[in-house]
């Protein structure tokens, strides 16, 4: 089995070719807006995970958006891959988020070794909504 370290939501990865080490560039726990929906992206789901075994694990994994109202919305599913080393390190690249509400949600990441898909990751991003700019003299939308 795997567990999940710790997980990132940020805009920007960035790996040290020599020394193999990662900076994660602005990260992410909240947003605005002036009104929905809106589209938000692309953004990356950084994560490190630990295996228990030695051997090697065959994995999936898929990454959701849970909205204010619970629903869950799929944002990407991954390919069956093979875990050899104890520790990895795993980039998910989430092209567009649809956001249709403000309020608090969640970015959830799951995985499958077998028939069961298991949650680890669930990282809140409150969306708030911010009044729209107006021209001081004639009241208009900016």
């Amino acid at each position: 089995m795997i567990r999940n370290v710790w997980s990132v939501l940020c805009r920007d990865i960035i790996t040290d070719q020599e020394t193999n080490s990662v900076t994660y560039v602005r990260c992410i726990e909240e947003g605005a807006a002036a009104e929905v929906p809106i589209k938000i992206g692309p953004i990356f789901l950084g994560t490190l995970w630990e295996k228990d075994s030695q051997e090697q694990e065959s994995i999936r994994f898929r990454v959701a958006l849970e909205l204010p109202d619970k629903s869950l919305k799929p944002v990407l599913q991954t390919r069956s891959m093979t875990l050899e080393r104890p520790r990895h390190r795993l980039h998910f690249r989430i092209n567009s988020l649809d956001i249709t509400s403000f309020g608090m949600h969640y970015i959830i990441a799951e995985y499958n070794q077998d028939e069961k898909w298991h949650r680890t990751v669930r990282i809140p991003v409150l969306i708030r909504q911010i009044q729209k700019k107006t021209e001081p003299e004639t009241g208009k939308n900016l």
